[in-house]
């Protein structure tokens, strides 16, 4: 799990994003990877409103229902457009720039905290965006990450969560190959600059949906592939097993 950015630690995405929403139009992040060929981050693209959206996304938020809690929230577009449509939101996120980004754009009830250290609440949805799962950092962190948001669902509560399944990027995909020794195929890890900011080199996870139901399945939830993009994104959405469908 990524940990929290402390005040006065680098932050850029956050650095990027609060230059964007003062006027400088063209602010962008580079994001370098380990294991994947990145591009950079826009401005533009973190600040995109509903009609700028794509149809996995607009997808993710036809289904939120009751209390919301946006998990890694960023500049805030989700929660802002569930607020405008009645929602209860409240919006999470590391980046202490990111916070204040929310708050200037009028997101009502924004707090700088990570998932782990919100311990008390209902939320009939949790929403993980913008290869949201990836958040565990790792395949040994993504079973700890789900039971934990379970925790935090109403009895009839959802987790809606996106990822990236990268098999298409290798030959094989054997089992061995997919967790063997050099670990699942899935992991990565990331450092993002802006200008002279740099973050410090942190794990992510992009995760094939298998490989999630089996670890939804391990904390007793029921894990459905609701949409599937043709460049291998796909949305999920995760609730206690015992509910049924709805």
């Amino acid at each position: 799990m990524q940990q929290l950015i402390g005040t006065g630690d680098p932050d850029p995405l956050g650095a990027m994003m609060l230059a964007y929403l003062a006027g400088d139009r063209g602010a962008y992040l580079e994001v370098g990877s380990t294991t994947l060929e990145m591009s950079i981050m826009t401005g533009e693209v973190m600040f995109r409103d509903y009609q700028q959206m794509d149809e996995l996304e607009k997808r993710a938020l036809a289904l939120c229902a009751g209390r919301v809690l946006d998990v890694g929230a960023g500049s805030g577009s989700h929660s802002l457009y569930l607020q405008q449509h009645g929602f209860e939101v409240e919006a999470i996120d590391i980046s202490p720039g990111a916070v204040e980004v929310m708050r200037q754009r009028g997101v009502k009830n924004v707090s700088h905290t990570d998932l782990y250290s919100v311990c008390e609440g209902s939320y009939q949805t949790l929403l993980l965006l913008m290869n949201g799962l990836g958040l565990c950092g790792a395949l040994t962190g993504l079973q700890n990450m789900l039971a934990h948001a379970a925790t935090l669902l109403t009895p009839d509560g959802q987790i809606i969560a996106d990822s990236t399944d990268l098999t298409a990027l290798y030959e094989q995909v054997e089992e061995e190959f997919r967790q063997g020794d050099d670990g699942y195929f899935g992991e990565t890890e990331f450092v993002m600059r802006y200008g002279e900011v740099s973050s410090e080199p942190f794990p992510w996870l992009y995760v094939d949906f298998d490989t999630l139901s089996e670890a939804a399945g391990a904390c007793g939830l029921a894990c459905e592939q609701v949409l599937a993009l043709e460049d291998d994104r796909y949305l999920a959405r995760l609730y206690r097993s015992e509910r049924g469908e709805n």
